[in-house]
């Protein structure tokens, strides 16, 4: 009897030994068996992953900064336009109020000399007649021919060679 009972338990820690030789049933790899691999690696790892992230958020904060420093930048630049555009505009105000101001053309010489071409007038001489040359008008006064023209919003008369 002794016999019997010494063989069912050797062939039951045979088959616990073959099972446990399976890689599905393994509950311990190689590393981890051995006494101290566990924690000095699970240290190894906190170090790493602490030294990541302390790399990481350093990283974050020089991209913020650079960011922060662009936009800035940014602002400046247009600001900078805008203070161009605004002085652009005062001096075209200035150009349009000159040229309101501009002295308008001296009226056209009584009867008498003859004006140079291109000379501008603003009103004719009482004494004019119209004739037409080539498809335009021309006002003949005192030896002078004009011919209509706006200068701005402003009709006048330049004096012409028909």
């Amino acid at each position: 009897m002794k016999t019997m009972p010494k063989i069912a338990i050797l062939g039951i820690c045979t088959i616990l030994m073959l099972l446990m030789d399976l890689p599905v049933l393994r509950q311990l790899d190689e590393a981890e068996a051995i006494a101290g691999v566990r924690r000095r690696t699970a240290r190894r790892t906190a170090v790493v992953v602490g030294g990541t992230a302390a790399a990481s958020a350093s990283a974050a904060t020089a991209a913020a900064n650079q960011q922060a420093a662009y936009s800035q930048q940014q602002a400046a630049a247009a600001e900078q336009q805008a203070a161009a555009a605004q002085a652009e505009a005062e001096a075209y105000k200035q150009q349009a109020a000159a040229a309101q101001a501009a002295v308008p053309p001296a009226p056209a010489p009584a009867a008498g000399g003859t004006l140079p071409i291109g000379t501008v007038v603003s009103a004719l001489p009482a004494d004019c007649t119209t004739t037409t040359s080539g498809g335009v008008e021309y006002y003949s006064c005192g030896g002078n021919y004009y011919r209509a023209a706006f200068q701005g919003s402003q009709l006048v008369y330049v004096t012409a060679q028909p």
